[in-house]
């Protein structure tokens, strides 16, 4: 039923809420809140539960970047099961994704693009120097060309764009990928409609992902909950993607 336990949840909010603690870099920052009764939103579905919960947030002057809720915790899942070897990621966020990856042991290697350093030097007070873990500033669109066995982007704050369209490409040029994945990606095929994607060439792991998505919403029970992405702007984006994915056929 993982990633939708609530007990996996709540372990690894309170898991994190110990090691990272809040501070001021910069314009960003650091804070710890705790949600009284209130229904935090999951990953695909609509809560209707409530909860106290301590919930950590990364700000940048007041405005939220990342959080550590159950929908990060949630949607993040797939991502760190499918990463293997040598991993790149875009967006070092409050370090949830990158620490979690590196403590696979098929995991050899993570390699973290981050333009910000006010986010890198509060990153670096909360965690100790892992040996798995390098993280280099910088726009990652510059970055030099390397290879990896998985890639993840996540730059996106919640939110379904063209973009993501745009960074697959963009990416996937710069550096030899074997899998690529970006924030969101199981909602934005599993909201796509079968007379749509059925003429698209989607990445093996892509399905995979969203199919062991799907399962495990549906085994929580929260299936009865989702909700899928606007219709109109998820086919104008599979479009954008057809293109590109179907040329490499």
């Amino acid at each position: 039923m993982k990633p939708y336990n609530k007990n996996f949840v709540f372990q690894e909010m309170k898991r994190y809420s110990k090691l990272i603690g809040s501070g001021t870099c910069g314009n960003y920052k650091i804070t710890k809140n705790i949600i009284k009764k209130q229904n935090l939103q999951g990953y695909m579905y609509e809560n209707k539960e409530e909860y106290d919960i301590d919930i950590i947030e990364l700000c940048e002057n007041n405005i939220n970047l990342r959080q550590l809720t159950p929908r990060e915790i949630e949607s993040y899942y797939g991502a760190i099961h499918a990463a293997k070897g040598r991993v790149g990621i875009v967006g070092l966020g409050l370090g949830y994704v990158a620490q979690e990856i590196a403590a696979k042991f098929n995991v050899e290697e993570v390699i973290v693009y981050e333009s910000s350093e006010e986010v890198i030097n509060l990153y670096d007070h909360n965690f100790i120097q892992n040996e798995k873990i390098n993280i280099i500033k910088g726009d990652p669109t510059k970055a030099k060309k390397a290879n990896f066995d998985f890639f993840y982007v996540d730059i996106y704050n919640h939110e379904l764009t063209s973009k993501v369209v745009e960074d697959y490409k963009l990416f996937n040029e710069l550096h030899e990928i074997e899998e690529y994945a970006f924030w969101g990606i199981e909602h934005f095929l599993l909201s796509c409609k079968y007379e749509d994607i059925v003429w698209v060439y989607i990445p093996e792991e892509w399905i995979d992902m969203s199919k062991k998505a799907y399962e495990s919403l549906d085994s929580s029970g929260y299936i009865k909950g989702y909700k899928p992405l606007d219709e109109i702007l998820v086919r104008k984006i599979l479009m954008k993607f057809k293109e590109i994915l179907n040329s490499d056929i």
